[in-house]
């Protein structure tokens, strides 16, 4: 199971760069370049994914390449409680579902994990038994309402706090193979339907409507449906059909983590480092593999392999002008760190989603960088970060979120700080503080 973070323990690196008791982490300004290789934890959307394909499939599964975080240690946890039998060692975990269907009431407390919410609730259609849902007091500040008015389309019973934690769901003894879905506010709904799509007994037909946000983590759930056997629908204009079907167990390996990647490319890009990234390269239809594209455009080279990706930093910095967040928007927080160091201004747009995260991610990007004396124009859906002559330290606020924390560990590796509630990294990337000392 899941150890505890890196950050409850004392640790000193070669400059003085601390770790302190309860998850406060002094960082000091890196001041020579760096080249290391990074073995990234694996992909959690791609995780998160294959556990619930794994709880549906036609027998055992094993993974490889399982992230050690807290998201997934929750799904887990979902998984086990259930009736699914789970053991894990390392990276690996096997997962077997029950012979017959679990049909017990049941409480998920899924934490923080608002992807393991939104696919377990689509889920929990599938059972005629009572799913209750709780979690986090963060997790219950996350809309789900869109989601619940589909199942609800598809004969379940559901009770809410205004589409708000806790939910109960009751599946219907069949369901209806029919729904319709807003597909404006994330794109985890669509997602979770699509994977309980064919285990409904008559297939399934999703009515899309409104604009179909984050693409890209759509693509990756067609695609690994698509490993699992199994076709990621038929898209006729706004309707998607899934015929019935059953998920193919054996050995899975999941990829590198993409959004992970993007903390390391932008130290790289930053301080003239070079960083190899061992298990994660062009093959990947992860979205937030784009952000390359980005350091790229302040003059990093970047050389992509088939699965393994380097990034060498430039020795003078270029502006980026426009960046679209649409398909990657847990990217945008590295961006926010980076863009006070380029030498033009920097526009962030698509980034909608953003306010309806762990935290709001335009307003608090927004708060910090004015800590460090960045000024930074905020919009519905968009920023504009100014290019900052003198910045200042400054003690960072992480608003009990992981890209917050791992954002701002990067703006602090140039002019020092400290990052406040720093353990909160342990949602998606337990690791992390580690692999960030490896620069000094």
């Amino acid at each position: 199971m899941l150890l505890g973070p890196t950050t409850g323990e004392a640790a000193r690196v070669s400059d003085g760069t601390m770790t302190e008791t309860g998850g406060q982490r002094r960082i000091a300004p890196l001041t020579k370049p760096f080249d290391l290789g990074v073995v990234l934890p694996g992909s959690k959307s791609i995780a998160l994914r294959q556990i619930v394909m794994s709880m549906l499939a036609d027998g055992p599964t094993a993974l490889t390449g399982v992230p050690r975080c807290d998201d997934v240690d929750a799904m887990f946890d979902a998984a086990v409680r259930l009736g699914n039998t789970v053991r894990r060692e390392g990276k690996t975990a096997w997962i077997t579902p029950p012979i017959k269907p679990f049909r017990d009431d049941v409480e998920l407390d899924l934490g923080m994990s608002g992807v393991s919410l939104r696919l377990l609730l689509a889920n929990a259609a599938l059972r005629p038994s009572l799913t209750r849902f709780t979690g986090h007091h963060q997790l219950h500040r996350r809309p789900n309402a869109d989601l619940l008015d589909a199942l609800r389309l598809l004969g379940c019973t559901v009770e809410s706090n205004d589409g708000y934690l806790p939910i109960t769901v009751r599946g219907p003894d069949v369901p209806r193979n029919c729904t319709a879905l807003r597909t404006d506010v994330t794109s985890q709904y669509l997602s979770g339907l699509m994977l309980a799509a064919p285990r409904m007994p008559q297939g399934l037909t999703i009515e899309l409507q409104g604009t179909r946000t984050s693409a890209s983590y759509i693509e990756i759930t067609r695609q690994q449906m698509a490993v699992r056997g199994l076709p990621g629908g038929d898209l006729d204009g706004h309707m998607l059909r899934f015929a019935p079907g059953v998920y193919r167990g054996g050995r899975m390996v999941i990829e590198g983590d993409a959004s992970a990647a993007t903390y390391h490319a932008a130290l790289a890009t930053l301080h003239a480092g070079s960083v190899r990234l061992c298990n994660l390269g062009s093959n990947t239809t992860q979205g937030d593999y784009g952000f390359l594209d980005v350091c790229q455009r302040a003059g990093a080279q970047v050389e992509r392999r088939d699965d393994t990706t380097r990034i060498n930093g430039p020795a003078r910095l270029h502006g980026v002008g426009e960046v679209d967040f649409s398909d990657m928007p847990d990217a945008a927080p590295t961006l926010m760190a980076m863009a006070p160091f380029l030498p033009t201004p920097t526009h962030l747009t698509g980034l909608a989603t953003l306010r309806v995260k762990e935290c709001d991610r335009i307003a608090a990007g927004a708060n910090e960088l004015a800590k460090a004396g960045v000024k930074a124009d905020e919009r519905a859906d968009a920023m504009t970060i100014y290019p900052a002559g003198a910045l200042r330290q400054a003690a960072f606020e992480t608003y009990e979120d992981h890209r917050m924390a791992m954002a701002f560990s990067v703006l602090a590796s140039q002019v020092g700080g400290v990052v406040h509630g720093a353990d909160c990294v342990a949602k998606t990337y337990a690791d992390y503080w580690e692999d960030f000392n490896r620069i000094y």
